[in-house]
């Protein structure tokens, strides 16, 4: 899982969470494991999966998600940020964005510090200094 209810709260208040789980129990982990479900998908053809860490912005990517739809399920959402009184308009600002950047780091335009099918994790723990031969002859000095 890319994040954890205790995550959602940063983007919506949990009485919304709890009044989605009032209507729909099992709302909010259904909805996490479909979100990160479908960002498996997206990440499948570039990178090994299961990821051994989760990225801060993959955690940010899915929490935002998750709230929009979980809220989206008790609310309604404007399709549109022209309404006048729309308070959820920062968080489907939010949730473009972070469709976005899932498909950024997809297309390998953003980097998150994940290591890419067929590369090997670089460890540097010794420095390797190769110089080319000396192109005067030393031997003579």
């Amino acid at each position: 899982m890319y994040c954890e209810r205790t995550d959602l709260t940063d983007y919506v208040l949990e009485a919304y969470l709890t009044a989605a789980e009032n209507q729909t129990a099992g709302i909010v982990d259904k909805t996490i494991a479909n979100v990160s479900g479908e960002i498996d998908d997206a990440l499948r053809a570039r990178f090994e999966l299961p990821l051994v860490s989760t990225p801060n912005t993959l955690k940010r990517i899915a929490a935002v998600i998750v709230s929009y739809r979980v809220v989206g399920g008790i609310t309604s959402l404007m399709t549109s940020e022209g309404g006048s009184n729309n308070d959820w308009i920062p968080l489907q600002t939010q949730y473009k964005q972070a469709v976005r950047d899932l498909e950024s780091i997809r297309d390998g335009k953003l980097n998150v510090g994940l290591v890419e099918l067929g590369e090997e994790a670089r460890v540097d723990d010794e420095l390797i200094v190769i110089t080319r031969a000396p192109s005067i002859d030393m031997g003579r000095w």
